[in-house]
C-alpha cells in the first residue's frame, strides 16, 4: 500500500470521525415533545406444581432406586400487565418467563407516550395462576396507582421495589 493511499484513508477516517462527533451533539426528540410513562422491571415467575399419587402398578414399572410416591409436573406462569391512564386502559399485555424452558425471570419493559400535564395512572401486574392455586410467599398481584404530573421530555417510571414485593414510582 502506497503512502498516498494511507494518507487518503487517514483523511477519510478523520472526516468520518468529525462527522460522527458533530452529529452526536444534535438533540433528538423521541416522543414528539410529550412525556413518557415507562413500565420497567424484572420479577421471578411463580412456579405452579401439580402432583398425583402413583399407583402400585406404575411404581412397579420403574426401577426400585427411582421409585417415588408421587409424580409432579411444574410450570412457570404468565403475567398480565395492565396500564390505565385517566381511567382508560392504554396497555394490556401478557408477558411470559424468559428462557427456552421458561425458567428465567419475567421482564417487563414498555414505554407509553403521553401528553404533558397531570394524569391519573394505575398499573397492575397479575400472575395468571390456576383457580386452585394456594398463594405462598410470592405475591400474585402487584398494583400501583397515583397521580403523575409530567413535563415535556420527562419519564414517569413504575418499577418494582428492591424486594420485588410491590410496584413503586421513581
Amino acid at each position: 500500500m502506497s503512502l498516498r493511499s494511507r494518507v487518503g484513508m487517514a483523511a477519510v477516517s478523520g472526516v468520518m470521525l468529525l462527522a460522527i462527533a458533530a452529529l452526536s451533539q444534535l438533540p433528538v426528540e423521541t416522543h414528539e415533545g410529550g412525556a413518557i410513562v415507562r413500565l420497567s422491571w424484572r420479577a421471578e415467575a411463580i412456579n405452579v406444581e401439580s402432583c398425583r399419587t402413583l399407583s402400585p402398578e406404575e411404581q412397579a414399572r420403574v426401577p426400585a432406586h427411582m421409585r417415588r410416591p408421587q409424580a409432579c409436573t411444574g410450570a412457570r406462569v404468565d403475567y398480565e400487565v395492565v396500564l390505565h391512564v385517566d381511567g382508560t386502559v392504554i396497555v394490556t399485555d401478557t408477558v411470559s418467563p424468559s428462557g427456552a424452558r421458561r425458567d428465567r425471570p419475567v421482564y417487563v419493559f414498555h414505554d407509553e407516550a403521553l401528553a404533558t400535564g397531570e394524569h391519573a395512572v394505575a398499573v397492575t401486574f397479575t400472575a395468571l395462576v390456576p383457580d386452585d392455586y394456594e398463594a405462598g410467599a410470592a405475591p400474585v398481584r402487584r398494583e400501583w396507582a397515583g397521580p403523575m404530573n409530567l413535563t415535556r421530555g420527562q419519564i414517569g417510571l413504575v418499577t418494582l421495589d428492591a424486594e420485588g414485593a410491590e410496584l413503586i414510582r421513581r
